[in-house]
């Protein structure tokens, strides 16, 4: 199963006060941390923001991948599909985590370790893919 890309901008649904997602497994890193408020900040598409609930120092800017490479799919094993409750491709939000350094023009973001997250259950889990076939520091912004 290949979830759908996330909506395009002019499709995509407005976050006003966030969601709850969960991730049962964490993030890699953050494994301990399951709870999350994720949100869009007005005119801020194609960011997002993932907020721990559980510890606020800890939150990530997230974004689209299709913004950024628009052939973007995530191949989900039967397995992985089953453990999100998915049912339909179009029940899939796929964002990928942003790296944003010093330099705001070379941010990047990771391909490599999508967030899957089930709209109707707002449950998510991080899929770890190949790097050699996903760039782990995808440039978000093209180069002059």
């Amino acid at each position: 199963m290949t979830p759908e890309p996330a909506n395009p901008p002019d499709s995509t649904p407005e976050l006003p006060d966030g969601i709850q997602v969960t991730f049962p497994k964490g993030l890699l890193g953050f494994e301990q941390l399951t709870a999350f408020l994720l949100f869009e900040p007005k005119d801020g598409y194609p960011l997002k923001f993932l907020q721990s609930n559980e510890n606020p120092d800890v939150s990530f800017i997230c974004i689209d991948p299709v913004t950024v490479k628009r052939d973007y799919q995530v191949p989900l094993t039967q397995e992985e599909a089953e453990a999100l409750g998915l049912e339909a491709p179009e029940d899939a939000l796929i964002l990928t985590l942003v790296v944003v350094p010093e330099d705001p023009r070379q941010m990047t973001t990771n391909l490599a370790g999508p967030l899957i997250i089930n709209v109707r259950t707002r449950i998510g889990r991080q899929i770890i893919l190949s790097s050699e076939t996903y760039p782990l520091r995808c440039p978000i912004l093209l180069q002059d």
